[in-house]
Order: structure tokens, then sequence, then C-alpha cells
């Protein structure tokens, strides 16, 4: 477990510096509506984008070694000190970040702290059928769903924060299809792993959600969708750790601790999607007319 998770705290720190740079080029190219495929196009001309994409590859392959050695419920809530490392390479890249930020990123990481460790840890069991993933992907599905509802109906801040709660989901679920490749793995080779659903809907879900990650990127300051990404993924981890994977809720008093530790997160949030705002309006209006475009035939801009 120990190895677990220091692989888990290297992953974070290298999915923070992804997301930076990722959220650098997603805002330097045209401004699209959400799940346009387009944008995933647009940002891989971007140097900056490209090499947050070598940062997020590495983080994934530690992350997958570190999901199969460890329990969901504890490798996925530590990947959110990628929030804490996020933060200040942006101030370092020059960026603004607000005192109420950096406060909202301690107690988004405090918050999720408690929760981790009043988490109980158990071996995990290996699913055997997709009737024991089905709850699982139910649960998905629905926040899912309501993330992104909730993001299509909004602009701005609140899109931001749904898209990265959707795209939170769609990760926790790729995390724990990745978890299971190490069995397959194991049983049956190769073979058996380029033939099973879990790999292909791993890899499906992976790509949703790098979609979903650069339009929340698009729709304003890191921090808020940032925040709700680290913030879902981990609840949607322990919470399939548990019903696909036999691992353990916490009881009686430690239940109201992790309880507790949700709303210090959920402030954390709340903090981090009110206390970054664009440096200038001219940023806004500039996104706006990009958006203008998109909906215009023929509309052009250099910046693709």
């Amino acid at each position: 477990m120990t190895v677990a998770v220091v692989l888990s705290l290297m992953a974070a720190v290298c999915f923070g510096t992804a997301s930076v740079l990722q959220h650098q080029g997603a805002n330097r190219v045209r401004r699209r509506f959400p799940l346009n495929p387009g944008l995933l196009v647009a940002v891989a001309r971007q140097r900056l984008w490209l090499l947050g994409i070598l940062a997020e590859v590495t983080a994934v392959a530690l992350h997958m070694v570190a999901v199969n050695l460890g329990a969901l419920s504890v490798v996925q809530p530590l990947l959110t000190i990628g929030l804490v490392v996020a933060l200040p390479i942006q101030a370092a890249l020059g960026l603004p970040v607000r005192k109420r930020g950096l406060l909202g990123a301690g107690l988004t990481v405090g918050g999720l702290a408690i929760f981790l460790v009043v988490q109980p840890t158990v071996e995990s069991r290996d699913p055997q059928s997709i009737g024991e993933w089905l709850p699982g992907l139910i649960l998905v599905a629905f926040v899912a769903s309501v993330a992104l509802s909730v993001a299509l109906t909004n602009s701005d801040r609140v899109r931001a924060l749904g898209l990265g709660a959707t795209a939170g989901s769609v990760f926790a679920l790729s995390a724990a299809l990745v978890k299971t490749w190490g069995e397959i793995l194991g049983a049956g080779g190769l073979p058996a792993l380029a033939t099973s659903w879990e790999l292909w809907t791993a890899l499906s879900a992976g790509l949703v959600g790098a979609l979903l990650s650069q339009a929340a990127f698009q729709c304003g300051p890191l921090g808020g969708p940032l925040a709700a990404m680290m913030v879902v993924d981990p609840v949607i981890g322990v919470s399939v750790g548990a019903i696909v994977f036999g691992e353990s809720f916490a009881t009686g008093v430690l239940a109201i601790a992790q309880a507790a530790g949700l709303v210090i997160t959920v402030g954390g949030v709340w903090l981090l999607a009110t206390g970054e705002r664009r440096s200038a309006g001219a940023d806004r209006a500039s996104g706006n007319a990009l958006a203008d475009q998109e909906l215009q035939p023929g509309g052009r801009n250099p910046r693709t």
C-alpha cells in the first residue's frame, strides 16, 4: 500500500502540472461549444498543451500502477494533491492566484484529507461479470448526466464547474476499469485484455474526459473546474470501490467525520469557483467573440 501511496502522490504532481499547461493551451484557441471534437484538434497545435499531455501521460502511467496496487478509496483521494500543485505553478507562470483561491485549495484538500483518513481500507475483490459492474456504471451515468445538464444549461463559471464535475466522474470510471487490467492480464495475457470491454470502455472514458476537461478549462479560471474534477473523482472512486470492488464505507462516528470532510470540501470548491477572476474584461469579450465565430459559417480565427 505504501508504494501505491507514493505513486499516487507522484501522479498527482504530474496531473496538477498537466492541468495548468492544458488550461493555458485551451485558452489560446478559439472557444468552442462544449463537446465539440474540434477543440482537441485545435489544442493539439499548441506547444504548451502538448507539454501538458506529456505530463498527463506520465501521470496516467503512474496512476495505472497505483490503482492496481492499492484500493480506489485510497488512490483516488490522493490525486487531489494535484490541486495544491496546480495553483502555485499557475502563479509561477505569472497568472493571478488570489488568496481566496489559495484558501479554497487548502479547504478542498483538507476536507478530502479528512475523508481519506477515516476511510477504512480493505482488500479489493475483483468483479467477475458485467452484472457486478452495473450499479457502479449506473451511478457514474447518473452523476455525469446531472453535471452535464447543469453545464449545458448555464454559462461561464457554472458551466466550468459542471463540465469539470462531469470529467471527474468519467475519469473515476476510467480509473476503476483500469484497476481490473492487472487481473485480466494475469488470467489471460494480452489477448484477453485486448478483447475485454474493460479496456475499450476505459480508453473511451479517458478520451471523453479529456474533451470535457478542455471544454471546462475554456470556460474560466483554472481553480473552479479543476476543483470540481478533484472533488467528484475521489467521491465517485470511493463509491465505485465500495459498490463494485467490495471496499468498505466508514460507519458511525467516522461516517459523520467523512460527511464533515465533504462539507469542508464543498466550501473549498465554492471559494475556488468564485475566488479567481479573469484579469481583465477584455478576456471575456474576446472569449464571447470567439464563441460567436463558432456559430457563423465560414468564420475564421487565426488562433486555431
